[in-house]
């Protein structure tokens, strides 16, 4: 699949904002209950392709001190492009099916890519939480949409992000001389219980503790079928 029709890009879209009318952007359990995270990403055996094989990898922590809990993998075929705005349907069934091998039950996922920092509120990690009914947080790597300025060049500053002159999220610089990243609520939790999950998940470097270990495993897992 090279690309898609606009017959069938304004179908996914209007499937987004049914799926972003379930959205709850508030608290389903305290913040301060929020210990077992687990974290999300996806690579490919070859980017370039398509299809191409789909790898997912969460990996679950507990925060207070930073112990890794369980790591599942998963393992899909992919034939759908990566489109900006899209990308659950490119990443979500593998991630899906990664999710019913935990044994594991986190109190919430971060997942890398956007919550409802998105033109239609329904980014991966919001598409992953409505479909789940979990706890769940975008914390991306770069800008998809909004209005922001760049927060202070001191770890754990942050500044909001706007999108239609709605809070959705803020973007947070992590460290000291990072790029910052884009935290905004997936489901089931507010803006400001997000961006408190993630500082609380950060350990000693750029991204959460619970993503990058989901990315290193996913190296060493990625490399290990080459």
């Amino acid at each position: 699949m090279e690309g898609l029709d606009q017959e069938l890009l304004q179908k996914l879209k209007k499937e987004q904002i049914k799926l972003s009318k379930k959205l709850k952007i508030k608290d389903k359990i305290p913040v301060e209950k929020i210990n077992i995270v687990a974290g999300v990403d996806v690579t490919f055996t070859d980017i370039w392709k398509n299809p191409t094989i789909g790898i997912a990898c969460i990996t679950v922590l507990d925060i207070r001190r930073f112990e890794t809990l369980e790591t599942v993998y998963a393992e899909e075929s992919v034939d759908f492009p990566y489109i900006p705005t899209f990308l659950a349907y490119r990443e979500l069934p593998v991630i899906l099916k990664a999710y019913k091998k935990l044994k594991t039950k986190p109190d919430a996922f971060i997942i890398d890519g956007m919550g409802i920092i998105h033109p239609r509120k329904m980014g991966i990690a919001s598409h992953f939480g409505v479909i789940t009914d979990t706890v769940s947080i975008g914390c991306g790597k770069s800008k998809l949409t909004g209005e922001f300025e760049q927060p202070e060049n001191r770890k754990f500053a942050y500044r909001p992000v706007y999108v239609d002159g709605e809070l959705r999220g803020y973007v947070l610089r992590t460290r000291k001389n990072a790029n910052p990243v884009f935290v905004s609520p997936g489901n089931n939790i507010s803006v400001e219980s997000s961006l408190k999950v993630v500082i609380r998940s950060v350990k000693d470097y750029k991204l959460p503790e619970p993503t990058r270990l989901a990315h290193l495993n996913l190296q060493k897992y990625r490399k290990s079928l080459l």
